[in-house]
């Protein structure tokens, strides 16, 4: 093959493969914009063999490139899929899926397990979005199973107009104790959920909150837009 033509045809080949995506923006990606540049340079002076040579290096790196690209796209899908069943997981959980759905619960949470260690400790991506997508599946048989108990053992804080939901409030609510001096048993029950667990006043919405029976009180379910589910 004639040198200037496979030279010629490599330098078209890397160029049509310069997209702009962000993800493109990586170290091999980098190196082989820098190594083409000098393989197009070697070019115009005549240094063919060097031009082959930097071509070709930039190639592997195009190459290295595509792989760390393939990779980063596996972990967003099963990262993605992961967070998802993890909500399902904890819904299930709120609902008694334990109780009343002992073998599609006790399935799908082994499978979580396995969904989170494949991710984060084998960080094999495809296995892990496979597994997830497969506990999605199994759980999604689970429904919600009122119970007899009128309050809620969990409780969604909502955004309302002018204002976001606060433990005092909440606590006040007559659902859930009709007394505002408790917010502190919610608090306590819910440090960890919380963005700051020093600061009982700083609560987001969406946050799903534990609502401690107290004695003699029976709850289940979570309190949903007026309604336990």
């Amino acid at each position: 093959m004639d040198k200037r033509f496979f030279i010629v045809t490599m330098l078209f080949f890397l160029t049509a493969a310069l997209w702009s995506q962000s993800l493109q923006d990586n170290e091999y990606y980098r190196k082989m914009v820098q190594l083409k540049t000098q393989s197009e340079a070697a070019f115009d002076e005549g240094d063919y063999g060097e031009a082959k040579r930097l071509a070709e290096e930039a190639q592997g790196y195009k190459e290295l490139s595509d792989q760390w690209i393939e990779t980063q796209l596996a972990a967003y899908r099963a990262r993605s899929a992961l967070n998802l069943l993890k909500k399902r997981v904890d819904e299930v959980t709120r609902w008694g899926a334990e109780k009343n759905y002992p073998e599609a619960y006790a399935e799908g949470t082994a499978l979580y397990k396995q969904a989170y260690g494949e991710f984060h400790d084998q960080k094999d991506y495809p296995a892990s979005l496979e597994t997830s997508r497969k506990a999605i599946d199994i759980l999604s048989v689970v429904a919600y199973v009122p119970g007899a108990s009128a309050y809620p053992a969990f409780y969604t804080i909502r955004l309302l107009p002018g204002y976001t939901d606060c433990l005092w409030n909440i606590a006040g609510y007559d659902f859930i104790y009709g007394d505002p001096l408790m917010w502190n048993k919610i608090y306590e029950a819910n440090k960890s959920k919380l963005p700051d667990i020093n600061n009982p006043d700083f609560v987001l919405p969406e946050i799903v909150l534990t609502i401690p029976a107290l004695s003699g009180e029976t709850r289940s379910g979570t309190w949903v837009d007026g309604e336990i589910r």
